[in-house]
């Protein structure tokens, strides 16, 4: 975000600087966990690399679209009134002349206004689930020692990192033990390990209330970039296609954990509905959100990285991105201090 812009909307910088000690650390060395657990959703396991769903809010997928399909009916509907109007006076089958142009101009306006909002405006909102990626996904590279992330040119594209620059962010050092909160696993790229001005963070797998849950996945993760994937449990591959049933779960088991944190006849009572009403909705906005979106192929140098004689792909750097882009980031890189915990004083790591 532009300092003019931080300014116009009232906004300072996030405290979100962390100690040496935390930024240091190499989590890919320490095991977490004694149950290595793939969670998933998986699409891809193999003994080169690993491919699994990042993104945030999946859990909440459908809404929009929903919300999204009433807008668009403006635009719609007007549009085919219009064009209803126009074929009876292009025909002369109405006596109504001005009657009808009148509706005809209005709907044309109608049309024109709304689609322009759309367009200009709500498409900011929309693509979080409409006419975009249909999964963001995350691919673990064994062989090559790099995670990618892939993501929406709009939201900064595909990037590439080294795998010991990851950090687990929902446990350990850097994380707060996030147990009950119906998370995603967060992972980051501090700017420190990196050397990117800003951090990155992707969330991956199923949300979840069980903070054990973050670490079993992680620990099968890491394992399988550490050693291999010898001695872990084979993860179920699941489908690019769209399906009806893969917004089920996530919106039922928030259902499910409301019902056993506060079993009582009321809320059993209204969960009844819910279940009847607000699940199916849910559930079809989530399909019409995924067949409404494409799933895109990685680039080919990702695609052949750690094939023998292949290039190993180019990291993620501050000159990938356009001119007025990167000094937005640069605007940015205050919010991604390090702080040493003996001293007290800022880390200067050329961050500054």
């Amino acid at each position: 975000m532009k300092s003019e812009t931080r300014k116009k909307l009232k906004m300072g910088y996030i405290n979100a600087d962390m100690t040496l000690k935390e930024v240091q650390k190499d989590y890919t060395q320490e095991s977490v966990s004694d149950n290595p657990r793939p969670l998933g959703p998986y699409y891809a396991y193999n003994d080169r690399y690993l491919e699994i769903r990042g993104g945030m809010f999946e859990n909440f997928r459908g809404i929009l679209a929903w919300i999204s399909l009433l807008i668009f009916m403006i635009p719609v509907s007007s549009a085919y009134n219009s064009i209803y109007c126009f074929i009876l006076l292009y025909n002369h089958k109405t006596d109504k002349i001005a009657g009808y142009t009148t509706a005809f101009t209005f709907f044309t306006f109608i049309f024109l206004v709304s689609i322009y909002l759309c367009i200009r405006y709500f498409r900011y909102i929309y693509r979080f689930e409409l006419f975009t990626i249909r999964h963001i996904r995350v691919r673990f590279n064994r062989v090559t020692r790099q995670v990618y992330i892939q993501r929406p040119k709009y939201c900064g594209g595909t990037v590439v990192f080294k795998w010991e620059h990851i950090m687990p962010s929902n446990f350990g050092e850097s994380g707060s033990d996030m147990g009950g909160t119906n998370m995603v696993n967060l992972m980051t790229f501090h700017p420190y390990k990196t050397g990117f001005p800003v951090a990155h963070s992707v969330g991956i797998g199923k949300n979840t209330y069980n903070g054990q849950d973050y670490k079993d996945e992680w620990e099968f993760i890491r394992r399988y970039m550490e050693h291999g994937p010898d001695n872990l449990p084979k993860p179920h591959l699941s489908t690019h296609l769209p399906m009806p049933f893969h917004g089920l779960e996530g919106h039922i088991k928030p259902m499910i954990h409301a019902a056993k944190n506060a079993p009582t006849f009321w809320m059993y009572i209204l969960l009844i509905p819910v279940f009847l009403i607000l699940l199916p909705f849910y559930t079809v906005g989530y399909f019409i959100s995924e067949c409404l979106c494409w799933q895109p192929r990685w680039p080919k140098v990702i695609r052949q990285a750690g094939k023998k004689g292949k290039p190993i792909p180019k990291e993620t750097t501050l000159s990938d991105y356009p001119p007025k882009v990167q000094q937005a980031i640069l605007e940015s890189r205050l919010e991604w201090g390090v702080r040493d915990e003996k001293t007290g004083k800022w880390v200067d790591y050329g961050n500054s």
